[in-house]
């Protein structure tokens, strides 16, 4: 269990908190690529407690300014965009994707106005394009880091499939349901055989042996580990993922299957975006690879848990499904599955209460990993898991091994 000194300084990530102040200093995931369209409605981002605009100017590039308009606190989200920049509706005044004042036709003809528009900026931030999502980095540094070039940065047009979820919990919360290899083969059990061969068909495995052996080692960006489960013939099913600290997971799947990760971003201590995609090299990716993974999802790519439900209704168990035999009685797609429990826990479980066994040595050394990584940084400033990474090469899979086999060679 955690103390509660620990609890807060991991969950909190409010304006000025250490764990926000950390976080910043890390390129994340903050719209869809596709949602922003050239000249089109900007879109409001909440991220750390604090409120953004995010757009597309007329030639393609994207801004990622404060909500608040410099001038007088107006929403930026309600501004006029035209042309190479946003109009504040309240005075007119314009500011491009980097920030600077174009236009403020209030000030009239003041021989002064040049000087006064050169002499204020609204915030603005980096941005990248890549992966299908817009990337910024919020941090306090002049540059920002080397941005992270994954494997599913780089792969063409149609090849990878981007959703994001919007969820009534603490960013902690989904971290470490994705760091969670123990519930596969229960919380899942009725659900990941319904799709056998589109995403990950191995899968089944696991419900053979409840009760995995958790290996893991720390890396320079975060850890890799494999959940083992020993099969009746001798062999043993090995499911090995990367964390890529602080915000990354990689998911197995089969071989043959598409590719998978999570990218669990906070948006304030109640409410955090999971990012979820699915990636090919081979070939574009199929509507029955993203039916498999969605199944029962909101018709939203910026929020395909609009639909999830919530305590009141019970995230829409069906338990006649549950007394016919379906485990969990939630029985649209994996991802709400590991929603629903998230949510029940409430906004912001309380990590002292718990009672943890062998099976979560993962979620311990990642707690204590984050923990390590922000103690440094309070301390002198260190930026853990940067530097000295390929990241391209961090792709999580599956594997039979043999007796004597090592997984670490299969990842």
């Amino acid at each position: 269990m955690l103390s509660h000194e620990h609890q807060e300084l991991l969950t909190r990530v409010g304006p000025g908190t250490p764990m926000a102040r950390m976080l910043r200093e890390y390129w994340l995931p903050a719209a869809r690529s596709a949602s922003l369209v050239a000249d089109g409605k900007p879109q409001r981002v909440r991220l750390f407690g604090e409120n953004y605009v995010v757009f597309r100017a007329a030639g393609g590039d994207i801004g990622f300014l404060d909500e608040a308009c410099p001038h007088r606190g107006a929403s930026l989200a309600l501004a006029r965009n035209e042309g190479n920049g946003l109009v504040c509706i309240y005075h007119g005044w314009k500011f491009d994707t980097a920030g600077r004042v174009l236009e403020a036709p209030c000030e009239g003809a003041n021989p002064r106005q040049k000087e006064f528009m050169n002499s204020i900026v609204a915030g603005h931030y980096p941005v990248r394009e890549a992966g299908g999502m817009v990337w910024v980095y919020l941090g306090a540094r002049r540059e920002p880091p080397e941005f992270p070039l994954f494997e599913f940065n780089q792969v063409g047009e149609g090849h990878i499939k981007v959703r994001r979820a919007l969820l009534d919990y603490n960013w902690l919360q989904g971290l470490e349901a994705h760091l969670d290899a123990a519930h596969l083969a229960v919380l899942h059990a009725s659900t990941i055989g319904r799709f056998a061969g589109a995403l990950d068909s191995d899968s089944g495995l696991a419900l053979k042996n409840l009760a995995p052996e958790m290996e893991m080692e720390m890396t320079r960006y975060g850890m890799r580990e494999a959940a083992i489960r020993p099969m009746p013939d001798g062999t043993r099913y090995a499911r090995m993922r990367h964390l890529i600290l602080p915000f990354f997971t990689m998911v197995p799947s089969a071989p043959n299957s598409p590719c998978s990760g999570r990218a669990i971003v906070p948006i304030d201590d109640e409410h955090t975006a999971e990012w979820y995609f699915i990636y090919r090299h081979d070939r574009p990716i199929s509507e029955t690879e993203i039916k498999a993974q969605w199944l029962g999802a909101a018709d939203n790519d910026d929020n395909f848990a609009a639909n999830l439900g919530n305590a009141e209704n019970m995230w829409h168990q069906d338990r006649a499904a549950l007394k016919g035999g379906h485990w969990s009685g939630l029985t649209r797609c994996i991802p709400f599955e590991d929603f629903t429990v998230s949510s029940s826990m409430g906004i912001r479980m309380d990590r002292t209460k718990e009672k943890l066994g062998p099976s979560d040595m993962v979620l311990v050394h990642a707690r204590k990993a984050l923990l390590d990584a922000l103690e440094a940084f309070q301390a002198d400033g260190t930026i853990s898991w940067q530097g000295g990474v390929d990241f391209a090469s961090l792709r999580a899979a599956t594997a039979t091994l043999a007796p004597g086999d090592d997984w670490r060679l299969k990842v």
